[in-house]
């Protein structure tokens, strides 16, 4: 399929579908074997789409081909909602959940009699230089006896008979040939910094918002061959599945037509939904006398805001993380959110959108890390903060979660909460559950002196729990670190550690709080 069927199918399904929020062009594409950045990309892996360029599009001087570039002849490039959700991806934490999801689906594809989706193998990924040209169409590599040098790439040599499939974003060139030259492959690559081939994208990208997913198949030189075919659409398709299971759509309407569907759809509140970013803190202990007040104070006694209040680090978001799953296993009838600051305004407005309306029903959103008062409230004299656009419903509740005092009044009045380093008990009961079983408190002095000197501050617990898991270190050993030198405890507060309950990409806030508590 060329641009002009791929447009013509747009076109059509526009008409016959106009409340269509994105279009995901799957399916199979030539590569750019090595990305500017040198990054190898080999079969298999899957591109998605920053942008698209189509590359064919301009006249065809005497002397050379003249690429139209300017602003109005371009391709714009995805919507606010497609960025959010692509800047999500790209994120460490994300994009690793995100490669699992791929794995995961295409695992099942491959467990499936067809497609017959099984990786070819890492000796039938042949990259030949540029410039070595296959001389027949019709016949395969083997057939002709290509022998031309093998290009070495290092994740290949590495990865013994089977790789995993690599997600790369970037721009992708689309045009109306097929691409089989790897020269004109690398020239085009070097001058507009794209990283594929594929042919529809062009045709889709002006009639909706557009995400094109394609699976490695050739590296867009002569030596094209239909083994990696199968395996590529379905890595692409696996990708398709995973990013969808990512997107979540804002409820803005469009059409007439549209309009009206979402007003019937209003009529009938929606099943409950639980939206938030961590799974559930296994080990989490004590904080009972702050969750039942919490309790209490949003379903007794109907308080609409409600704010946490403490230091960075004393555990917060695990509070709120506990709530939300709390309302999860109890309160079958609410739906729960949770909304980092950090998030995108779109996100604001598709959440404040959805939990405005009746569709929405009970629902607990969960405003975290709250620290900033401009972000919070907006500048002096504008209306651009999150406090303003947050959803207006007698049926919602929302819980921030701030370090500051007079932010948590402004938002919460007298609905705060203070939110103190654990008691010693606690600390010891949190201690033992995050330290491996050949790690043991044996020695109550050592660990209190050590619960002591780290302030009772969960974080800095988990922390230190993470150094000696790692380290299979005793109490004892660790605590002789931390009381050598200033630069020891420095290092030790200041390491980061992996955590699935906090956000990856924000800043470890151990070391300063410690010194704010010890101080």
């Amino acid at each position: 399929m060329g641009i002009a069927d791929a447009a013509t199918v747009a076109a059509n399904c526009g008409k016959s579908f106009p409340g269509i929020k994105l279009a995901l062009v799957g399916g199979v594409c030539g590569v750019v074997p090595f990305k500017l950045n040198k990054d190898e990309v080999v079969l298999g892996d899957v591109i998605i789409s920053d942008g698209i360029i189509q590359y064919d599009f301009g006249p065809q001087l005497p002397d050379r081909f003249a690429r139209k570039d300017t602003v109005l002849d371009s391709l714009g490039r995805p919507n606010q909602e497609i960025r959010g959700v692509l800047a999500k991806i790209k994120s460490l934490r994300h994009r690793r959940q995100f490669s699992a999801k791929i794995v995961e689906y295409l695992d099942v594809l491959r467990q499936e009699p067809e497609p017959r989706a099984e990786y070819p193998g890492v000796m039938a990924d042949r990259l030949f230089e540029a410039s070595y040209r296959h001389t027949e169409d019709q016949k395969s590599c083997v057939q002709l006896g290509c022998n031309g040098e093998l290009v070495l790439r290092g994740r290949l040599e590495t990865a013994g008979v089977h790789t995993m499939p690599a997600v790369h974003f970037g721009l992708m060139a689309s045009g109306n040939l097929v691409m089989k030259s790897g020269e004109d492959r690398d020239r085009i690559a070097a001058q507009e910094d794209i990283i594929a081939f594929a042919m529809e994208g062009a045709g889709a990208w002006d009639s909706f918002p557009c995400i094109v997913v394609k699976g490695a198949c050739d590296y867009a030189d002569s030596h094209k061959s239909k083994i990696w075919q199968r395996y590529a659409a379905a890595t692409a398709a696996a990708c398709a599945k995973a990013f969808l299971s990512l997107w979540i759509p804002s409820l803005t309407q469009g059409s007439p037509n549209q309009n009206k569907t979402v007003y019937a759809v209003d009529e009938h509140q929606m099943q409950p939904v639980f939206l938030v970013p961590f799974t559930k803190n296994v080990v989490f202990v004590g904080r009972d006398d702050i969750l039942e007040k919490l309790q209490r104070l949003l379903f007794e006694e109907g308080r609409r805001k409600v704010a946490l209040v403490g230091l960075g680090g004393i555990g917060k978001t695990q509070i709120a993380l506990q709530l939300a799953y709390w309302i999860k296993e109890k309160k079958h009838d609410y739906s729960a959110c949770g909304l980092p600051t950090a998030d995108s305004d779109n996100a604001i407005e598709s959440v404040r959108q959805y939990l405005s309306s009746r569709r929405a029903g009970k629902w607990l959103l969960v405003v975290d890390n709250a620290d900033d008062a401009q972000t919070v409230m907006g500048s002096a004299g504008t209306e651009n903060g999150i406090y303003r656009s947050l959803p207006q419903s007698n049926e919602g509740r929302i819980v921030f979660t701030t370090r500051y005092q007079k932010l948590a009044l402004l938002v919460a009045g007298r609905n705060i909460f203070g939110v103190p380093a654990m008691s010693r008990d606690e600390a010891r009961s949190y201690l033992k559950e995050v330290l491996i079983p050949e790690i043991s408190l044996c020695d109550e002095l050592v660990t209190d002196r050590l619960l002591a000197l780290l302030t009772h501050l969960p974080l800095a617990i988990t922390q230190a729990a993470a150094y000696m898991n790692e380290n299979q270190i005793p109490l004892t050993e660790y605590l002789q670190l931390f009381e050598n030198t200033g630069r020891d405890k420095m290092e030790l507060l200041t390491a980061e550690f992996q955590d699935d309950t906090r956000y990856e990409q924000s800043q470890n806030p151990v070391a300063t709080t410690w010194f704010i508590s010890f101080n």
